[in-house]
């Protein structure tokens, strides 16, 4: 039997938070402990379009069940996902004709591209978050979902001009077969590690959208059956 909307969208907001709980923690622990050469030090840029994916996924899956509210919201946030994707993909393609593909000196205006799309997708990715859940918490949700997007805007800002400074020394990582030795870890984490606020903030929001979401499809009324005429 296949599960009903509202299972399904449980389903998503807990999957979601177990992710902001996972990486919220990492990222806090990486804050506190100033461990930036961790080897999962950049793990955003991996974990975290997955466990959104897999999130959408499950929405997806059980939009023939959407009302017109939810198609709305929802088709939203796949398309914002959709834009994340296409961001984290032309920093991916920037950094491997960079590093690859071309023979010349790398412009300015590569690196201000990369740092760019790398900030862009980050930033999506949260503003997907955020569209997935601003309409099923209650005011004091809806604020916390708006300081958690303004707060990975201004971290995703820093990132990205942290990434584009520092895209030469990127390739040069990359070319000589040096990125294990933590440097690159170093640059980024810095800045990411505070995102640890923002994931706190979303998973308290989540929480209270999980909450408010009910465990069981509400039974629709019957409307009242009128008396034939005598």
């Amino acid at each position: 039997m296949p599960l009903p909307m509202v299972s399904k969208l449980r389903l998503t907001l807990a999957i979601l938070t177990i992710g902001f709980v996972i990486e919220g923690t990492m990222e806090a622990y990486a804050y506190v402990s100033r461990s930036y050469r961790l080897p999962y030090a950049a793990v955003i840029f991996i974990l975290g379009p997955f466990v959104t994916l897999a999130g959408i996924l499950v929405l997806w899956i059980g939009r023939n069940q959407w009302n017109d509210l939810m198609s709305r919201r929802f088709r939203h946030a796949h398309r914002t996902f959709g834009l994340s994707l296409v961001a984290l993909v032309v920093g991916a393609a920037t950094l491997v004709w960079s590093s690859y593909g071309s023979a010349a000196p790398i412009s300015w205006w590569v690196s201000w591209v990369f740092g760019a799309a790398l900030m862009a997708s980050l930033f999506l990715t949260f503003a997907t978050y955020v569209l997935l859940a601003l309409h099923l918490t209650a005011w004091v949700g809806k604020a916390l979902l708006l300081l958690a997007l303004g707060w990975a805007a201004v971290v995703s800002l820093w990132m990205g001009q942290v990434l584009a400074q520092n895209f030469g020394a990127i390739i040069q990582d990359l070319q000589t077969r040096t990125l294990s030795d933590g440097s690159l870890n170093a640059s980024v984490a810095g800045f990411g590690s505070y995102f640890a606020l923002t994931y706190a903030l979303l998973t308290i929001a989540y929480l209270d959208a999980f909450r408010r979401v009910p465990a069981v499809s509400p039974k629709p009324t019957s409307p009242p059956v009128t008396p034939p005429a005598a």
